[in-house]
């Protein structure tokens, strides 16, 4: 079951491998790709800050989005407005971020 203490007003972040394990960014990605089919919105780009689980949560997440349609490119190590540029750029309708911004490093999301 997915720890409700992830899921923020804004984000959905935690500590790596306590909060949340690359599992449940599956189901996250999952939930994510659902909600945006739901909208009719199925293309989007993934990005990843350089945190040490950025990788293989991104992966997971991307995992996710595929099983339920979406349309992904995996636009790598970027930054949040790079991210944001990626929509616009590459004719997307919308970005995940992997990355828990200024949180420790042990945290991500």
């Amino acid at each position: 079951m997915l720890n409700p203490h992830m899921f923020r007003e804004y984000d959905i972040r935690g500590i790596a491998g306590k909060d949340m394990d690359a599992s449940d960014v599956v189901l996250i990605g999952r939930g994510i790709g659902t909600y945006l089919r739901r909208q009719g919105n199925t293309d989007i780009t993934v990005g990843r800050d350089c945190r040490v689980t950025s990788d293989q949560y991104s992966e997971k997440l991307i995992q996710g989005l595929l099983a339920t349609g979406c349309n992904v490119v995996d636009i790598g190590v970027c930054s949040t407005p790079v991210g944001y540029f990626s929509i616009r750029y590459l004719n997307k309708q919308g970005n995940v971020m992997v990355t828990a911004s200024h949180n420790p490093p042990e945290y991500n999301g």
